[in-house]
């Protein structure tokens, strides 16, 4: 514990009796005899030299107060010490250095000031008890009889429970005795408040030497007074305080869990509740908080719990609570600047004082969001294997995008809508399906209210940034976003629009610069679109849109986004310039030559490149023939057993080819209904329908191909059918019938078979007829129902009559049944038991010579 003062001893004349100092000139002067005497004597007063100045400066405190007490001397009892006569002399001409004397210890001086911490100390031989006879002795009678009684019971050997062995419990974990915890514990607490006791004691004799130092204001050496402990040895710890504490079990450690969740939710009640009753005062400090933090900070600071459940409500509440506070405009804070100096009312500096507190916990809201999202998608694919704590992870990681999508949907005009972008466009290229349908459902949902098209545009350009960091290799739900964007102005317009907005920004500033700024306030106050402005704002996203799409296409066909990137082009070609749209074709063209896509990717080429010929590329004169000839080449691989989905991209070539446009070349029309109505053999009842759908409106719009429904007796051609052929123009199809319908009239599906008989009997096409609403109306692999429904086959009218035949014979049956009761022969005395059940348990006892006995059959007597 550090070096020690000794405590002083009793003050006064009186406490000076009881001292009984051994004080080294006394010892010395009885050891050495009287011819000694003179040393400590000589000792003292050359103590008393070096402390003249002190006995000045004290005698002329003295002479200042007046009448001054004496000092007290403080005598030695005779029996110990013997004194000398000039000690005595020197002690009372110097009383006032004598002072500490009568404040010292005898029992501490005793003591070995200096312990030795290499050699341990002797431990001390314990003092015999004295036995309680010897202290009754002492005692009056009646302090005896005045002592309160011990009970008899309380007397008893108490049990030792460290014997006691664990419990085993139904779970299947072991604990300790609850009894030998609890004695241990209260064992523990008592050596700990006794500890405490003895540290709280030691300060305490601390501050007293520290008083008496300054009270004794001595120059003497400090030696004197305090006792050195330079080996400071370490105190036993208690055996209570090394024991584990007893582990909670499943069930308490779950109820536990469960309380605390239930007060964290009530907590988080209250904020919010709190918070929407006066947002101002919810972002301005709170006193009642220990750090003073506000109701908007207390609900962040949840976010950092420990428990994973308690983050998540606090991230949805904060996402409740700034849905519901924050405005639909964007708040833009003054400078010093441009106040010039000028003092502000109150009313306006408290609301920039809110806004401002509510800028920066939206932006610390977002920030929490996007690290969350981030450290829990860090190392995680879709091949690893997650553990329990990934998974968790993981579920933040969805709440945390669950926020930042709903915030982009609803406060896309709000600040921080750059940021919400930025965090949102890699989590739509996540390896997670769900996270991925969050942020790209946030960017759909923005394409289609943001009338202006500024946050389109912004969506649009760190998508194209992200594609092109990423080498185009992303997902196809990325690029598949864009199919969201109305578009509606092509890029002639667009430059247009570009002309006119400049123009029109021109000419407000030169107002602005005038002065007149009513004509511009007015305008920003009508809260409309500015129609140039939106054109212009459109003809951007357009650029950028192909400028991703031709990056894939030209360098990256590789990429899993190619379907997608065709898609996004056949529906935005016809607004793409002339220019373009002649590179397109070109790069269309070359790399379906190759063969290398898959059939969906392939289809949606063709498409492509078809609907651009058909919007500005007519003004090219060019011929679809390549384009019809690969789209034929294409309907055979439906036989082999590709991909049947995107046999709706293929219905679509097949329209925009002959029935959104006139085709000279008859020949290939019937060319095409021969390959559909072949492949038809082997698709689903559905897709059959759609393709019958086709061919009777391909039998409507050219007439010369009825020809093909009449016999080969009556109609003239030459040569013979060619099914092998990808050319459609060198398959002569009219050297055949359309024999397949007759195949299609008797289908098991009924649609399908009156379907195939109307169409061969030319009927009409209804309006809810076409092939697309066919697909989806008798799709049996979405909903599983067979449409229309399979009705139950009728009732025979023999069933009945052979159910009643049925009944009739199991009545029969049960009435023919008689219940018999065997009596035991074993069992029963009174029944004597047959010869030949006698003979069966004679056999059953062998008997004592080895011969055989033999069975003789004894008929009973006749009466």
């Amino acid at each position: 514990m550090g070096n020690k003062r000794k405590q002083a001893g009793g003050s006064g004349g009186g406490a000076a009796a009881k001292s009984n100092k051994k004080l080294k000139t006394a010892s010395t002067a009885k050891a050495r005899g009287k011819d000694s005497k003179s040393a400590p004597a000589t000792k003292l007063r050359g103590k008393d030299s070096k402390n003249n100045s002190r006995q000045q400066a004290v005698k002329s405190t003295q002479k200042r107060k007046g009448d001054a007490k004496k000092q007290p001397r403080a005598p030695a009892p005779d029996e110990e010490v013997e004194v000398d006569d000039e000690d005595v002399e020197f002690f009372a001409e110097n009383a006032t250095f004598s002072s500490f004397l009568m404040k010292m210890d005898p029992k501490q001086l005793s003591k070995d000031a200096h312990p030795r911490a290499s050699k341990a100390a002797p431990k001390p031989k314990p003092k015999e008890k004295e036995s309680s006879a010897d202290k009754d002795e002492d005692v009056p009678f009646e302090k005896l009889e005045a002592r309160p009684r011990k009970a008899g019971w309380e007397s008893q050997k108490t049990i030792d429970l460290t014997t006691k062995l664990p419990v085993k419990f139904m779970d299947g974990t072991v604990r300790q005795n609850k009894a030998l915890l609890e004695d241990a514990k209260k064992e523990g607490d008592a050596k700990d408040a006794a500890k405490n006791a003895d540290a709280d004691a030691e300060a305490e004799d601390d501050e007293e030497d520290d008083d008496g130092d300054e009270e004794l204001g001595s120059d003497v050496s400090d030696m004197e007074f305090e006792e050195i402990d330079d080996s400071a040895a370490a105190k036993a710890t208690p055996a209570g305080a090394n024991a584990k504490p007893p582990r909670a079990s499943d069930v308490d450690l779950r109820v536990q869990r469960e309380h605390r969740l239930a007060a964290k939710k009530v907590e988080i009640a209250q904020l919010c509740e709190s918070i929407l009753e006066s947002p101002e005062e919810a972002f301005k400090k709170s006193k009642e908080h220990p750090e003073h933090l506000s109701k908007i900070q207390q609900l962040a600071s949840l976010c950092r719990d420990p428990d994973a459940t308690v983050k998540k409500l606090s991230m949805l509440s904060q996402l409740s609570v700034f849905l519901d506070i924050l405005p639909d405009y964007r708040i833009r804070l003054t400078s010093d600047e441009k106040q010039n100096g000028r003092p502000l009312k109150k009313s306006v500096q408290q609301m920039q004082d809110y806004e401002a507190a509510l800028l920066s916990q939206y932006q610390a809201f977002l920030k929490l969001c996007s690290q969350t999202v981030a450290s829990g998608l860090k190392g995680k694919g879709p091949v690893k294997a997650l553990t329990a704590a990934d998974q968790r992870q993981l579920a933040l990681a969805e709440t945390a995008t669950r926020c930042l999508a709903e915030l982009l949907k609803a406060k896309y005009a709000f600040n921080f809508h750059v940021n919400l972008i930025v965090a949102l466009v890699p989590i739509a290229d996540a390896h997670f399906a769900g996270l991925r349908q969050l942020a790209c459902g946030a960017f759909v949902e923005v394409f289609r209210v943001d009338k202006s098209s500024a946050v389109a545009l912004e969506i649009v350009k760190q998508i194209s940034a992200y594609v092109k960091q990423k080498e185009h290799r992303v997902k196809p739900d990325v690029v598949r976003t864009f199919l969201a964007i109305p578009l509606d102005v092509t890029m002639a317009q667009g430059e247009d629009a570009r002309k006119k907005a400049k123009n029109d920004r021109k000419k407000r500033r030169r107002l602005q610069s005038a002065g007149d700024t009513i004509a511009s306030g007015l305008k920003e106050a009508e809260a409309v679109v500015d129609k140039a402005e939106r054109q212009k704002t459109q003809a951007d996203i357009l650029h950028e849109l192909v400028l991703v799409y031709f990056r894939i296409l030209k360098q990256a066909t590789y990429s899993t986004a190619l379907p997608a990137v065709l898609e996004g082009l056949a529906k935005y070609a016809f607004l793409i310039n002339l220019d373009i749209m002649i590179d397109l074709l070109k790069v269309l063209k070359a790399v379906l030559r190759e063969d290398i896509l898959p059939l969906p990717s392939a289809l949606q080429a063709v498409l492509t490149g078809l609907r651009a010929l058909q919007g500005p590329g007519q003004e090219l004169m060019v011929d679809e023939k390549e384009f019809v000839d690969i789209l034929y080449k294409l309907l055979r691989k439906f036989v082999e057993g590709e991909d049947p989905g995107c046999f709706p991209t293929a219905l679509l070539c097949v329209e925009a080819v002959f029935v959104r446009r006139k085709e000279i070349v008859v020949d290939r029309v019937a060319a095409f209904i021969k390959r559909l109505l072949l492949i038809s053999l082997h698709l689903q009842p559905h897709q059959v329908l759609a393709v019958l759908a086709t061919i009777r409106s391909l039998f409507h719009r050219y007439s010369k191909l009825q020809q093909l429904l009449e016999s080969d007796v009556d109609r003239v051609a030459a040569g013979e059918y060619r099914a092998d052929v990808d050319d459609p123009d060198f398959t002569n199809p009219y050297s055949s019938a359309l024999w397949e319908l007759a195949l299609l009239g008797r289908h098991y599906h009924p649609k399908v078979a009156s379907f195939a008989r109307g169409t061969a009997e030319l009927g009409p096409s209804l309006p809810n007829e076409f092939p697309k609403a066919l697909l989806d109306g008798f799709d049996t692999t979405q909903s599983g129902l067979f449409n229309p429904r399979v009705l139950a086959p009728p009732r025979n009218p023999l069933h009945a009559k052979l159910a009643g035949d049925v009944r009739k014979k199991a009545g029969r049956r049960r009435q023919r049944e008689r219940r018999f009761f065997v009596r035991d022969p074993c069992a029963d005395d009174g029944h004597k038991p047959s010869p030949f059940f006698q003979c069966c348990l004679a056999l059953d006892q062998p008997p004592a010579d080895a011969a055989v006995p033999t069975f003789q059959f004894t008929p009973p007597a006749t009466r």
